[in-house]
């Protein structure tokens, strides 16, 4: 069993109330944090993320492209075993992204939900 520390409302950790979060908790918040990180963000592994800059918040993005990325990132998060559902919010002249999706996971099934 693995856990990571839990992330509070504003994605960020609560040091006044360090908490851990494990099993279906743990998976889903893993998803978030890589919705939430653009590829090349974070300099320890510039390949974690998703390419929102390189083939998502672009001026005229193919909608199955989109959900083929993100799919494929979802998939890519350690203990996913399939994304059963995605529902992507396009606004393409804003540059704005809303996603809600649903994972089946080791720990069960989670969904998740992420703007950018």
């Amino acid at each position: 069993m693995s856990a990571d520390l839990k992330l509070g409302g504003n994605h960020d950790l609560d040091l006044c109330r360090l908490t851990l979060a494990d099993g279906a908790q743990r998976v889903q918040q893993q998803i978030k944090v890589t919705l939430l990180t653009f590829l090349g963000e974070w300099f320890l592994d510039t390949e974690h993320g998703v390419p929102y800059f390189e083939q998502v918040l672009k001026k005229a993005p193919s909608r199955a492209a989109v959900e083929a990325v993100i799919r494929a990132k979802v998939k890519d998060v350690p203990g996913v075993v399939s994304v059963s559902d995605i529902r992507l919010l396009m606004d393409t002249p804003g540059r704005r992204l809303a996603i809600q999706a649903k994972a089946q996971t080791n720990e069960g099934l989670v969904e998740i939900e992420a703007e950018v």
